[in-house]
């Protein structure tokens, strides 16, 4: 099955072509520069480099969120459009599900943890015993310190931009224990392979029913007044 995958929810986005396991072609860019102004022309490269059109594209994945409320909005918009005008079912799969997603051979406790800005982070705990991966949570949204005083595990891989930026915190509860991964920061691979199990699985979404997973609501919505 060939896959288009879009991710917008941060700085760092990326775009991938794949074939079932077999990446077709990829564009992982970290800039200032907003997707809108990025997205389609990357997508137009990568299918023509790849002698494909949209008409071969078989399904669309994205990441719904948690992260920057404006890219989250643009991917998902722009992956509504695509297949709603290609009639092509869509996959949606979360950050958190993503970065876990690069850390196969874990075993334990892993927490991604995004950076939500305003001193706050979006984190999530998982835990992978054997193949069996489990989601401990729905999601958190607050201080990273509070997030870090619920955790009790003496092993902890912590994952993420928001790990990143908190590292020295997290490295001050004296837990030896809790490593803060090092690593790239695009997630396009991860969501190409968790788009096409999902796919195999049959775990679709309608276009119309693509919804963003954001755990805080947006400014403008909390600031609302109405008419």
């Amino acid at each position: 099955m060939k896959l288009l995958c879009l991710d917008t929810s941060g700085s760092a986005g990326s775009i991938v072509l794949s074939d079932d396991d077999t990446i077709l072609g990829e564009i992982n860019l970290d800039s200032a520069c907003t997707h809108t102004a990025r997205l389609l022309s990357g997508i137009q490269y990568l299918l023509g480099h790849s002698e494909l059109t949209l008409n071969d594209i078989q399904a669309f994945g994205v990441i719904c969120g948690p992260g920057s409320f404006t890219g989250v909005r643009i991917g998902l918009t722009t992956v509504k459009g695509l297949a709603e005008t290609q009639e092509r079912p869509t996959v949606s799969v979360t950050a958190f599900e993503a970065w876990v997603e690069r850390f196969p051979e874990w075993q334990g406790v892993m927490v991604p943890m995004i950076d939500a800005r305003r001193g706050e982070v979006y984190a999530a705990v998982f835990e992978r015993r054997g193949a069996r991966l489990v989601q401990r949570d729905p999601g958190f949204v607050g201080a990273p310190g509070e997030l870090l005083d619920g955790l009790g595990e003496e092993t902890v891989l912590f994952l993420g931009g928001g790990a990143q930026k908190y590292r020295d915190l997290i490295r001050s509860r004296g837990r030896p224990r809790w490593r803060v991964a090092q690593t790239d920061p695009f997630l396009g691979r991860a969501l190409a392979a968790l788009a096409s199990s999902k796919a195999d699985r049959g775990e679709w979404t309608a276009p119309p029913d693509l919804c963003a997973f954001y755990l805080r609501r947006p400014d403008a919505e909390v600031n609302w007044k109405g008419p």
